[in-house]
């Protein structure tokens, strides 16, 4: 009786509802910081390269945190390596605040980062779901990532306006991640064995397979490389936006509004790539083929172009620089609907392909996090904004180059 709630497919839906929802909170996090960082600057005498490290080291938290939980979920469970870092997320938001030290507040924020559970949001998820859906949920998840995005802006600027300092909103929003990992921990079940009993699952046989060492071919560092443009756009460009429209003229909340409208278009656009990856695969594409070109056109193409003329379009007005925040907050969510599923098409080989998605974190997001906000604030302070927008889209740019010449990397044999 205890494990029937558990063993019903229905129960897939909790599942990616609770997934979808901490990894939008997790996310919340990074533009919190955004537009706090004025606040912080003034509060420990910091520069804005200096306050632009709490963006680096939430990432390197992302990255490492990944990496740990990929290593934990079969000794633990996706569940236990999922709820170890949803408590140091409650314990780093709640720290930032009560740190009288700005190195400290570092250290919290790293805590802050473990807790984005991508890996372990993505991966328990689309366990749950059989083969036909499999792609849904996971759009689902990086949905919520871009949600987050976009929800942090105006929960920080709500939280603040209620809360009185920029302190006191971390805090009643580490109250919140405390009340919602204890909703995640209660409800969270690990997927079970032979969930669908009618589906075929397929495996090579004839012979042993072979142990193929991801590290050593070309295609695990070309994925690297794509998801290290993808932060490099996307962490870039929210982390530095909401200063940047401030600077320009807009008020707090217009610039929380132009965050937000990124965010939320990256909820449709994530889903929508994975639509139109398919669509192609319909067609009679190759899906490696499929996904590729899905992640270099209408993916990072559309982010490159989009980021690169936003200065030139953001100070007009407040409805272009809306459209223009539109824009740039599509194209590299289309690539997360699709770059989790490529090391498996690329390799062919399922073990192979669960060690490079975890290193692919760990060494993509996790280096195209950490240093594009430094990176791009420092080029806006030396070189400008128009630079520095620039920057972050040419490395979309070159995500796209390398997912057009990505397929021709694929395994054979």
């Amino acid at each position: 009786m205890a494990n029937r709630k558990t063993l019903n497919p229905n129960y897939r839906w909790i599942i990616l509802i609770i997934n979808f929802i901490v990894c939008a909170m997790a996310y919340a996090g990074l533009t919190m910081w955004g537009m706090a960082s004025n606040e912080l600057s003034e509060t420990f005498k910091i520069s804005a390269i200096q306050a632009s490290l709490g963006s680096a080291l939430l990432m390197a938290g992302y990255a490492i945190g990944s990496y740990v939980e990929a290593l934990l979920t079969p000794k633990i469970g996706y569940r236990g390596a999922g709820l170890v870092g949803l408590l140091l997320m409650v314990v780093g938001t709640i720290g930032i605040p009560l740190a009288g030290n700005y190195n400290l507040i570092l250290l919290f924020r790293f805590m802050q980062g473990w807790g984005i559970l991508w890996l372990v949001g993505v991966n328990s998820s689309v366990a749950w779901f059989p083969a036909s859906q499999r792609g849904l949920a996971s759009g689902v998840i990086g949905g919520g990532l871009t949600l987050g995005i976009g929800i942090g802006g105006f929960v920080a600027t709500a939280l603040t306006s209620a809360a009185g300092s920029w302190q006191g909103a971390f805090k009643v929003w580490g109250i919140i991640l405390a009340i919602s990992t204890a909703i995640w921990a209660i409800l969270m079940r690990e997927p079970p064995k032979n969930l669908y009993p009618d589906e075929v699952v397929s495996s090579e046989s004839g012979g042993e397979k072979k142990d193929i060492n991801p590290f050593k071919t070309v295609a695990c560092w070309l994925c690297i490389f794509i998801l290290f443009f993808n932060c490099w756009q996307l962490i870039g460009f929210n982390s530095v936006v909401a200063n940047y429209l401030k600077i320009v003229g807009y008020s707090s909340n217009q610039a929380a509004t132009a965050v937000l409208l990124a965010g939320l278009v990256g909820v449709l656009s994530t889903p929508i790539g994975g639509a139109i990856s398919d669509g192609l695969v319909r067609k009679g594409w190759e899906p490696l083929k499929a996904r590729a070109f899905t992640t270099a056109i209408p993916g990072f193409l559309v982010a490159a172009i989009s980021t690169a003329i936003f200065p030139f379009i953001a100070p007009y007005s407040f409805i272009l620089a809306c459209f223009a925040a539109i824009l740039c907050g599509w194209g590299v969510p289309v690539t997360n609907a699709t770059s989790g599923a490529l090391p498996m098409d690329l390799l062919q080989n399922e073990n192979a392909a669960g060690k490079m998605f975890g290193v692919n974190i760990m060494i993509g997001i996790g280096g195209g996090g950490i240093l594009s906000p430094i990176i791009a604030t420092a080029i806006a302070e030396k070189l400008g904004w128009t630079a520095c927008f620039i920057v972050l889209g040419a490395g979309a740019a070159a995500g796209a180059i390398i997912s057009i010449i990505l397929p021709k990397f694929k395994l054979k044999n």
